[in-house]
């Protein structure tokens, strides 16, 4: 009986400490408004943008003919290290700083170089003149 108890002692252990990651659903809407002063990096094709908002913050990207794109800034491989985000941009690839993971973001952020396999969290995005919103 002690052994019994003590097998499910250690199962039960090592299964909370197996704690899996993922990228939350947080609400966002954001407008932008892309002739104020703070976005005017954005008018250029193949350009971006750090905004506030999502888990770790918005990457806001100017593809081609005036089409944006926006991801969450969290990595898609375990998104729940503290350092676990996007922190620089090179050519339209997007580079995690954590894990060394790579995304392109002109193909809806799909992971280009591993351990991340999964793309990061997009979100939708609508123009509308020179505003731009950014929604879930």
């Amino acid at each position: 009986m002690k052994k019994l108890l003590l097998i499910l002692i250690i199962f039960f252990n090592n299964s909370c400490d197996n704690k899996e990651c993922y990228v939350d659903d947080v609400y966002v809407n954001k407008l932008v408004t892309l002739t104020d002063e703070e976005f005017e990096e954005l008018q250029l094709n193949g350009s971006y943008k750090f905004i506030e908002g999502g888990n770790a913050g918005i990457i806001i990207y100017h593809m081609a003919n005036s089409e944006f794109k926006a991801f969450d800034r969290i990595c898609s491989y375990q998104s729940c290290n503290e350092c676990s985000y996007i922190d620089s941009i090179s050519s339209g690839i997007a580079f995690c700083k954590c894990c060394a993971s790579a995304f392109l973001l002109d193909q809806n952020g799909n992971a280009i170089n591993e351990p991340a396999i999964a793309p990061l969290k997009q979100y939708y995005c609508l123009t509308n003149g020179q505003i731009l919103r950014i929604y879930n």
